[in-house]
């Protein structure tokens, strides 16, 4: 076994190949979601502002006059009105166009008609040999394909936003399907805007924070590769020659001046420099340091142990066994991360009230009211057997659902109030002790995404529906 040896993966070459690899594919992912971020952040408020104006303008149009204007084919005085308002819309806004079409067939050509077309003061009135007017019919400006996405639009209530791209400039478009009093879609308005030139101002922003993060990030890779080569790899290797010298120096010998490891000049205050004085230690005395480590060893278990001891008894009732309060908490903050990252997770929670127990601890003594608090317990664990459990209270019990218990949780609250009804059996003729004679409100609420917004909402109406019951149970035990 020689002192020099190679490898088939050298340290220095897998660390550098790791770095690098590491580097590039974030920068990639960083240029790539910065160039999305802001293209999307783009077409958000390009749509807040095509809705605007779709919803000012569909407001200025009355849909049974230009209904009637559409099959009469003749231009009503509100419908002039209604050209003016838009042309003045294309003046005030920064709009590509605004029109509003119907689309009238699926042939090839002759498929669409103008029904409104707003053109600037210049188009309107001085170059007016391009403007469209009702009841033009397009040759073959639309094709097929657009034609049936018309058709697809004139089916939906809200705006839908599209990109349309043609030899002139790319567009992103609004278009908001026009209805009758009856609510027959009958056109649709349309707002295009040129995002051409900023689509090119994102890809060009993009460009530089792509250069930006790539320069940073070979930067951030040469002084990454200097650093671990000063302070890992070349120590590692000084350190890597030593052993194996001492490894062939000391291997079958029964000298012990052989067992002497002669420590490399390794200054790299940290843990390789520790770690060449441990092995320099380890030939001086290996059988007390040994002992030490597996002596360690044990006490690192032993503490662990003893670590997980106090987390489970910090997390459960003493008198019940079950998870406590404080374990019920850390539920509740697991639910609202999973709802901040997914607001159709499903869970439920139901909220449990042992009832009387007053009366049972003034009349029995509290050991009493205890076992009926354990009894309870056990009811509630039986019940909801796929969920946890937790006592939050002296008397007052929360489920978590999820899975099979939410799924089954109506037929597990029948069930759980039949437990409770004061017998252990309703076909036994020996009663329960008064203690056992279980009474309990119960209230579940589901989580709905529609009226809840934390985790605390769906817990209130749990508590809310288990008080009702409580008070309606109270009510007719007065009966």
């Amino acid at each position: 076994m020689g002192s020099s040896r190679t490898f088939k993966k050298p340290l220095n070459k897998s660390v550098a190949k790791v770095c690098i690899i590491y580097t590039v594919l974030l920068c990639v992912s960083l240029c790539v979601l910065n160039y999305f971020m802001q293209r999307n952040a783009l077409y958000k408020r390009y749509e807040q502002y095509i809705s605007d104006i779709l919803y000012y303008v569909d407001h200025h149009i009355d849909d049974e006059d230009l209904f009637n204007c559409i099959e009469t084919n003749t231009e009503s005085e509100k419908y002039k009105q209604t050209l003016l308002f838009m042309d003045q819309i294309m003046n005030d806004f920064s709009i590509h166009y605004l029109y509003c079409l119907q689309p009238i067939n699926l042939n090839e050509t002759g498929n669409v008609k103008v029904i409104l077309s707003a053109e600037d003061d210049y188009n309107r009135y001085v170059d007016t040999e391009g403007n469209l007017y009702l009841g033009w019919v397009s040759d073959d400006e639309y094709d097929l394909a657009t034609v049936k996405k018309f058709y697809q639009i004139m089916d939906k209530e809200e705006i839908t936003f599209f990109i349309e791209k043609t030899e002139w400039s790319t567009d992103y478009t609004g278009a908001l399907p026009l209805r009758t009093e009856e609510g027959i879609p009958y056109a649709i308005l349309c707002v295009d805007v040129d995002v051409t030139t900023l689509y090119n101002e994102i890809l060009a922003k993009a460009l530089q924070n792509a250069i930006v993060i790539i320069l940073f990030g070979a930067a951030f890779t040469t002084i990454f590769l200097f650093w671990t080569t000063q302070n890992i790899i070349n120590p590692v290797q000084l350190l890597e020659k030593g052993v194996a010298e001492f490894v062939q120096k000391s291997h079958g010998t029964r000298d012990i001046e052989n067992l002497k490891f002669d420590e490399p000049d390794i200054h790299t205050d940290n843990e390789v420099e520790s770690l060449s004085h441990a092995v320099t230690q380890m030939t001086e005395d290996m059988q007390d340091y040994v002992t030490d480590i597996l002596h360690a060893e044990q006490e690192a278990a032993t503490v662990k142990q003893r670590e997980a001891q106090m987390r489970t008894l910090a997390n459960s009732d003493a008198l019940t066994g079950i998870r406590n309060k404080t374990a019920y908490d850390k539920e509740l903050e697991k639910l609202a991360i999973e709802l901040d990252f997914n607001e159709d997770y499903i869970f439920g929670i139901g909220m449990i009230d042992l009832n009387f127990l007053k009366k049972i601890n003034d009349t029995y003594g509290h050991s009493k009211g205890d076992a009926a608090i354990k009894r309870l317990s056990g009811i509630v664990c039986t019940v909801f057997a796929h969920s946890p459990v937790f006592r939050i209270g002296g008397d007052e019990f929360a489920v978590v659902l999820r899975g099979q218990d939410y799924e089954n949780r109506d037929q597990l609250k029948d069930l759980f109030i039949e437990m409770t009804s004061g017998y252990e059996d309703k076909s036994d003729t020996v009663y329960l002790d008064p203690w056992d004679q279980i009474s309990a409100a119960i209230g579940i609420a589901s989580y709905d995404k529609t009226i809840d917004r934390t985790v605390e909402d769906v817990f209130k109406r749990a508590d809310n529906a288990m008080y009702e019951m409580k008070k309606a149970m109270k009510a007719e035990r007065k009966d």
